[in-house]
């Protein structure tokens, strides 16, 4: 009988398996393209349960890739050309920001288990990354690694339920009462530099637009005579080729495409910015991808107002909190929309209407605001009943019962 190669300890070697000069272990195999492949592990027991799962793939016809997860993403964005312009940028900016230079990111496709993508989300939460930017990158790597699974490099999705445990920021959830949305625009109105922007905020809270889609209108987008406003387009905020740079693109979604009609109080809000407008030095010529006429401008710059601008003059007003009775909530461009929303769903307007006027593909979106409740709402809601029964009393159509007080007689 043959002599069969045994290890340093005396351990009898499966074919295909060696130990190295300095102590670990190779194992050497052909895969389903006939091509030689190995790996190398530590010890013994580590090399053939990696040989396990080796032998699981061949029998499964996976094939085993060396690229690491940013390509792998790479080719993952190669393949989605339906992608809107909007989206493909932000998922562009994230890959480059957050994913490509992460361990993770240079890890390979093979190699990557579910505990290291959880991993990386807790340690972007510690950096201060928001529950929103982590769904957004995964909506990047699960993906991308599904792709891989498709095409028979591994056989499982690790990406597959890594965001359970990530709801919603409370915030994102927060509509302004009408005592904090009132606050909110007195506040503008009482600095003399501000006052300027408040057409700007009150339009963003009767529209519910996109901060995006506010910048980026146009005076050729409204249509004063018809009273209608197009959102046909948007303007974007990003760092390109080392520097931060407007840019014009579609809107986020082809739902994001729509026309608005205009109430009189929106009309006339569109009338006060004009005049605002026509006060404003304005850079001569000045435009974003062909786009000009910008409705707001700041009036330091003579250009189209910037994300960062209309933020920190948000933050700003918050922080007048110390001098007012009314104390406001953190509040963002994207609470205003959502206040704007919660304000619709409340009139009792139609939810196909109200996902049209949000420019929201899915209608799921849409309906988590419209069943959205908080105490200010229940309250209103209940006065509108009391006033319901109020009125049937006065007209003689009561259907509340008068009960008669015990009395010791009745005992």
């Amino acid at each position: 009988m043959a002599n069969r190669r045994k290890d340093r300890q005396g351990k009898v070697l499966k074919k295909g398996e060696t130990q190295r000069q300095d102590n670990t272990y190779m194992y050497r195999w052909l895969n389903n393209s006939g091509k030689r492949e190995c790996i190398y592990a530590r010890t013994l027991v580590e090399l053939r349960n990696m040989e396990q799962e080796i032998e699981r793939e061949i029998a499964l016809g996976i094939s085993r890739k060396t690229y690491t997860l940013n390509e792998q993403i790479e080719r993952y964005l190669k393949t989605k050309v339906s992608l809107a312009n909007s989206t493909r940028e932000n998922y562009k900016y994230y890959f480059e920001h957050v994913i490509r230079e992460s361990q993770l990111g240079k890890t390979k496709v093979i190699e990557i288990r579910k505990s290291d993508i959880l991993l990386f989300y807790n340690y972007l939460t510690e950096q201060g990354l928001s529950i929103g930017t982590i769904k957004i990158i995964h909506k990047i790597i699960r993906p991308a690694l599904q792709l891989a699974c498709d095409d028979n490099v591994i056989a499982k999705n690790p990406a597959d339920g890594c965001t359970r445990e990530y709801t919603d920021d409370i915030e994102k959830k927060y509509a302004l009462t009408f005592e904090e949305e009132k606050e909110f625009l007195d506040r503008i109105n009482m600095r003399p530099r501000m006052k300027r922007y408040y057409p700007m905020y009150a339009i963003m809270l009767h529209t519910g637009l996109r901060i995006s889609e506010v910048i980026g209108l146009t005076w050729n987008d409204i249509d004063m005579d018809k009273r209608i406003l197009h959102v046909n387009h948007q303007i974007q905020y990003r760092k390109m080729q080392g520097y931060m740079k407007l840019y014009a693109n579609d809107t986020k979604t082809n739902a994001g495409n729509r026309s608005i009609p205009m109430t009189d109080e929106l009309y006339h809000l569109f009338i006060e910015q004009k005049k605002v407008w026509l006060m404003t030095k304005k850079e001569p010529d000045y435009n974003v991808d062909g786009y000009k006429d910008f409705v707001f401008v700041s009036h330091m710059t003579g250009r189209c107002m910037n994300h960062n601008s209309i933020r920190r003059m948000m933050k700003s007003i918050v922080e007048m909190n110390n001098e007012r009775e009314v104390q406001l909530p953190n509040v963002s461009p994207h609470i205003l929309r959502h206040t704007a929303c919660c304000r619709f769903a409340e009139s009792g307007c139609d939810i196909k209407v109200l996902q049209y006027l949000m420019g929201q593909t899915d209608i799921r979106t849409t309906m988590r605001v419209y069943n959205h409740v908080d105490m200010g709402r229940v309250k209103r809601e209940l006065n509108k009943l009391e006033n319901l029964n109020k009125n049937r009393e006065e007209a003689g159509l009561e259907f509340t019962p008068k009960f008669t007080p015990f009395s010791s007689k009745c005992m």
